[in-house]
């Protein structure tokens, strides 16, 4: 009955024009800031958190959770269109949604991404308000020993099943642990690879280097592509012949996701509620595990639409769980959610066990402003997606333009460094010469996010532990995900290894 009379009570303080339309906005915010390049929902969350002590405290936290809600969705759409990622995550729903594009199907990739985001946000969701408090107790148990074994073997399968072979996957990683040395030792603050910089020795964001890496790089390929092919007398790759059938999504290739999206669902909802480890492994592991499982892998990378409902279904699902250790412990388990924290401080109000028990209805009303978040996600993408899909058929060089001016003021902004743009054209750079010699980003890209959280733990394992790495293969969990780290690679190893027999 007390269970109830929270829910009902937090029901109350929902159904409120303040909430709605506030819950409303931040999901229509995050769709449009998501969607242009630069401006993730980090950014959005840091541009709203003073707006929000205006508001009362259900009002502001339900903008913020549109914000984030929204801006993985919107981050999706100028990846299927443009192979332009608006969000580190969306990186994977380009291997099958520009081809799709390319296709003159972008209609149905958008609507494929659109319904695999909602659904899987909604089923995470669930997985928040009905197990908060027994996941909270599961992801407490993980320390630096057991955080540095969980982020072990995200690396080792994000790298040994990269699309160009094992050791180039993990050349490709080990290349961007090698990127998160440059700057300041975690702990000491002595400089490193600095060679005598300043700026260098501040460190390099993750925004210039996702910007330069797969924005701006891919604004040069595709014009230099363009060119080439006005060159040869080549037209237009980009076949939008507004087709109703290419552009619609049936209810028997929504049928024909629905693995996919439970799939991406359930890893999607573990990566979320593990502190640290964040929504581009969640997209990537999903989409990887949804091609090992089909029939005809050969179609991913081609325009398979069981690939972008597997990477937006990874990405999503992580909006949640995410949330579990922030509300029932008072833990950011990301960037995003330590915004969120903040937001829950300006409003007075402490997340945490105490929190749950004191305040039951706002909490509740917090976890049902989730649901009505994704029902305004679907409403604006559906109405989104029946005109940005038009953008393809704008003249390239002003979509170009446009982008690279906005992911050059998202680099800006993030610090307001004019050094940051050095870093996002010397990405860029790197990212033409990896698109040259055929070496995959992803891994490289994931490496440099969890590289700085990895070192963080290892380095406090070692301080906190006099018997060193043997802690590694003392406690449980560590020991589970090293095992299962080992045993991928020597899976690999053994493939390779009758592949060329």
């Amino acid at each position: 009955m007390e269970l109830l009379h929270n829910i009902l009570t937090g029901m109350d303080m929902l159904l409120q024009w303040q909430v709605l339309f506030s819950a409303a906005g931040g999901v229509l915010a995050g769709v449009v800031m998501g969607a242009i390049p630069g401006l993730s929902d980090i950014i959005a969350i840091c541009l709203m958190v003073p707006f929000t002590y205006y508001l009362n405290p259900v009002a502001g936290l339900a903008m913020l959770m549109g914000l984030s809600k929204g801006a993985n969705f919107g981050g999706a759409i100028p990846s299927i269109l443009l192979n332009i990622p608006g969000t580190p995550q969306a990186v994977i729903t380009a291997f099958d949604g520009f081809p799709l594009t390319r296709q003159g199907k972008a209609g149905k990739a958008l609507k494929a991404a659109l319904y695999a985001s909602c659904l899987a946000d909604t089923l995470s969701d669930c997985l928040l308000f009905f197990f908060a408090a027994p996941v909270a107790l599961a992801a407490i148990m993980v320390g630096p020993v057991e955080n540095v074994a969980i982020v072990v073997f995200a690396l080792t399968l994000v790298a040994v099943t990269s699309q160009a072979g094992p050791l180039v996957g993990i050349a490709s990683m080990l290349f961007g642990l090698l990127l998160r040395c440059v700057g300041a030792d975690p702990l000491t603050g002595a400089p490193r690879l600095a060679f005598g910089s300043y700026e260098l020795s501040a460190g390099m964001d993750t925004v210039p280097m996702a910007l330069g890496f797969f924005v701006i790089s891919e604004i040069i390929w595709q014009f230099c592509e363009g060119k080439k092919a006005a060159n040869q007398g080549a037209g237009p790759d980009v076949l939008d012949e507004e087709c109703d059938e290419d552009h619609g999504f049936s209810w028997a290739e929504f049928k024909q996701c629905l693995p996919a999206i439970g799939r991406g669902t359930a890893i999607g909802s573990l990566i979320g509620a593990l502190p640290g480890i964040g929504t581009t492994v969640g997209s990537y592991l999903s989409y990887v595990a949804t091609k090992k499982a089909a029939k005809d892998p050969s179609r991913f990378g081609k325009g398979a639409i069981e690939g972008i409902a597997a990477s937006e279904a990874g990405n999503n699902a992580c909006n949640g769980p995410n949330l579990i250790p922030l509300i029932t412990l008072g833990i950011p388990g990301n960037l995003a959610a330590a915004l969120i924290l903040g937001a829950f401080t300006m409003q007075g109000l402490t997340p945490g066990p105490m929190f749950m028990e004191q305040q039951a209805p706002m909490l509740y009303a917090l976890f049902i402003v989730l649901f009505f978040s994704n029902f305004f996600t679907l409403g604006f993408g559906l109405l989104a997606t029946s005109y940005v899909r038009k953008i393809v058929n704008f003249p390239r060089n002003y979509i170009y333009a446009a982008v690279l001016a906005f992911a050059l003021v998202g680099t800006y902004i993030v610090h307001s460094n004019t050094f940051d743009l050095y870093y996002a054209f010397a990405f860029s750079i790197i990212g033409l010469a990896c698109r040259k010699a055929n070496i995959p980003m992803i891994p490289l890209l994931i490496a440099y996010i969890l590289g700085a959280s990895l070192e963080l733990k290892i380095r406090q394992t070692l301080n906190l532990y006099p018997e060193g790495l043997q802690i590694f293969f003392t406690k449980p969990i560590s020991v589970v995900f090293l095992a299962a780290s080992f045993a991928a690679i020597g899976y690999t190893v053994y493939r390779q290894y009758r592949l060329r027999k």
